[in-house]
């Protein structure tokens, strides 16, 4: 290895260890207030004395010395990058002999309990990056031995901070224990990080990782919990065969039998007869006189997968569309569950990985599904297939698995290449934009200037909104392109001011005869202006559906019914434009795509809400290829995936093949956003299914 070679390797980890130490010193010093309520919250839970005192003295302490925290972690950090002794030398003296004390010893094992729990947490990404960093170590790039990403190193450092803090060691356990919460909530993303930089640095790229959507699960855990879930469900067949008393069990097997062939068509019937795709059929079927009679472990599994289908109907955090479509699913998941006994506890099973397939794809859409969307089809094209065929062989869950992923495997290698188009384009306009951002500024303060005086108390907020955002990036856009004396621009606000005296009440029939003729043409020009921005059908549909309502209600001169018809949760009563530089939104077209490019301008005029703090950047520092946000406008959700980061770090690119425009967006921007709310991170669950069996299963405990 050439010197040139190892001293960029140097410089790489010196990158990422500079990333760990700097965003883990940030939390810490941001902890205080979260580790003062957590210990208030264990004061009253705790059933212990001496563990309710250290918790009170603790929050004492935690307000009056949590400041030294985050020095005290740097200093710690520092003095872990010094060389390890030298081989030889002497630390054998009795005069370093020390007796571990009770305390010591306390503190040990707790601190071995928080390592576990950490490590537990961080088990994909950790071991990953062990591995990336043990590739590094044969290569000379760091000392033998150097500890700098590993779990117990930074536990270590960690305690030997909240030591400056806190000197009582029973509050020192406290304090470790709540760190060790914060610290599994948090490290992953941080690894997960650093793996990237790694691996876009082509250090063992073969373990690029999964973007499915769904929180990895370590091997180990799965195997745990699915001895956990055999044992709940053996303890659940116990109880109700006591209960039930002894019955044949050669008419329960006929009956079990007699029930299972009665299901062919119980599905596509009860949802025809009660006209709802949510219908839980198999609480239905639960109830009916055929299942009376059968066996004890189907009458479990008959009770866990109603009350599943239950749970998922009521999940307010899947979408309608993906409960219609898991809904098609009843039938085939309580054949499955009934023919396997384990199928509970198995989440390999065919059956159970097509479930989770669903939850995986389902990230992309967030709350609002399209059907007209390629992965949206195909899961439906392989759910109407197993619903149709499935009758006791596995194999249709087996061949549907296959032609997913393979399906999955093209769609990525599709979007990879749109995306990586994309980003050349708007890499090479990257000079260009900082400098039309400049020009982009002042066009926004003008198409402020433009609308203020049209927007004023008393017009429905919801048209506000619309005005404060979609519009006035129209506004802007024509103003930067043509000017602001140019016909665009009076042409775009002749569309406020139509707009706005269409939701006016109208008591005279010659105005609603005026409305009627001048509404295809006013609709027309919005219809423009929003292709201008690219804007998507889900937002553009939502707006128009609420100018129908507000029209209406202004048609039968109802003003109060038209400003409570645009009112949302959470608008503001009297909008207003700021006056001090706000985020800066233009829009352009790259490759074909309309990008619309968000950054924030400098000045000393920025407001506190115009300000990104430290523990947002810090999210978006940590964010990697693959990662969803979800945008905000007028109440109008966007979900985007990010594709692209500049070497710099200093532009994200964010995309959705289901999303008419792309959004390029500088990371203090973006920051912004999500310390406002008009942003916020999609984080990896649970698939949907597991969640619903943990749920069922725990409530038919309560009820045993």
């Amino acid at each position: 290895m050439t010197e040139k070679i190892a001293e960029t390797l140097r410089t790489l980890v010196d990158r990422c260890r500079d990333q760990v130490e700097g965003d883990l010193c940030e939390l810490v010093a941001e902890l205080g207030p979260a580790l003062i309520e957590g210990a208030r919250v264990l004061v009253a839970s705790s059933r212990d004395d001496a563990r309710r005192h250290a918790c009170i003295n603790l929050q004492f302490e935690l307000r009056n010395h949590w400041a030294k925290a985050a020095p005290a972690l740097k200093e710690a950090l520092a003095r872990r990058r010094k060389p390890a002794p030298r081989a030889g030398q002497n630390y054998g003296d009795v005069e370093n002999l020390q007796i571990v004390t009770d305390d010591e010893t306390s503190m040990q094992l707790a601190m071995r309990g928080v390592v576990d729990r950490v490590n537990s947490a961080c088990s994909e990404e950790s071991s990953s990056l062990e591995r990336r960093v043990s590739y590094l170590v044969l290569r000379g790039a760091m000392a033998q031995g150097d500890g700098s990403f590993r779990v117990s190193s930074l536990c270590d450092c960690l305690q030997s901070a909240c030591a400056e803090v806190v000197a009582d060691v029973g509050q020192r356990i406290v304090l470790m224990q709540l760190m060790g919460e914060h610290m599994a909530s948090e490290l992953p993303q941080l690894f997960r990080a650093i793996n990237e930089i790694l691996y876009e640095a082509d250090i063992l790229p073969r373990l690029k990782r999964s973007y499915q959507g769904t929180t990895p699960v370590d091997p180990n855990t799965i195997a745990a919990e699915s001895t956990k879930m055999a044992g709940k469900l053996e303890m659940l067949v116990k109880a109700r065969t006591q209960a039930r008393g002894a019955t044949k069990t050669t008419d329960a097997a006929a009956a079990s039998q007699a029930f299972f062939l009665s299901l062919k068509s119980l599905q596509k019937d009860a949802v025809k007869a009660s006209n709802n795709a949510l219908t839980n059929v198999v609480k239905l079927a639960r109830d009916s006189e055929g299942a009376r009679h059968v066996g004890v472990q189907e009458s479990v599994t008959l009770d866990i997968v109603a009350e599943l289908f239950d749970l998922i109907f009521g999940d307010k955090s899947v979408a309608e569309g993906i409960k219609t479509l898991v809904a098609r699913l009843q039938t085939p998941v309580l054949k499955v569950a009934m023919l396997n006994q384990r199928f509970f506890a198995d989440r390999s099973h065919p059956a159970r990985l097509f479930l989770d397939s669903i939850s995986g794809i389902a990230i992309r859409w967030g709350k609002v599904v399209d059907a007209n969307d390629p992965f949206y089809r195909k899961l439906s094209e392989l759910v109407d297939r197993i619903q149709h065929t499935y009758d006791g062989d596995v194999a249709v869950f087996e061949a549907a698995n296959a032609e997913l992923s393979n399906f999955l495997a093209e769609r990525e290698e599709i979007e990879a290449e749109e995306s990586r188009v994309l980003a050349e384009a708007v890499r090479a306009r990257e000079e260009d934009l900082r400098l039309q951002r400049a020009a982009q500024l002042r066009a926004q303060r003008t198409a402020d200037q433009l609308l203020a005086p049209l927007i004023t108390h008393g017009i429905p907020t919801g048209i506000a909104h619309f005005l404060l955002t979609y519009w006035r990036d129209v506004l802007q856009g024509r103003v930067y392109a043509s000017g602001a004396e140019s016909a665009a621009v009076t042409s775009t606000l002749q569309v406020v001011t139509d707009l706005l005296w269409t939701v006016t009440p109208k008591h005279k029939p010659e105005d609603r005869q005026r409305q009627a003729a001048a509404l295809p043409a006013l609709l027309k020009r919005l219809n423009a202006g929003f292709e201008e921005i690219g804007t998507s059908a889900n937002e553009r549909s939502a707006f128009m559906d609420m100018l129908v309502e507000l029209q209406l209600a202004a048609l039968r001169a109802d003003l109060r019914g038209a400003g409570k018809a645009a009112e949302p949760k959470e608008a503001p009563d009297a909008p207003v434009i700021s006056s001090g530089p706000t985020l800066q939104v233009s829009h352009s077209t790259a490759s074909g795509v309309r990008v619309q490019d968000i950054s924030l301008p400098g000045g000393e005029g920025t407001s506190a809400e115009s300000t990104p703090d430290s523990a947002n950047l810090r999210r978006v520092r940590q964010l990697v290829r693959g990662d969803w946000v979800d945008f905000m406008t007028a109440g109008q959700s966007r979900r985007e995936r990010l594709t692209w980061i500049n070497p710099s770090r200093t532009l994200l690119l964010f995309s959705n093949s289901a999303s008419a425009c792309a959004i390029s967006i500088t990371p203090e921007a973006l920051a912004v956003r999500l310390r406002n709310l008009t942003a916020s991170l999609v984080k990896p669950d649970s698939p949907i299914f597991e969640r619903a069996l943990h749920g069922a299963v725990q409530s038919l405990e309560r009820l045993t």
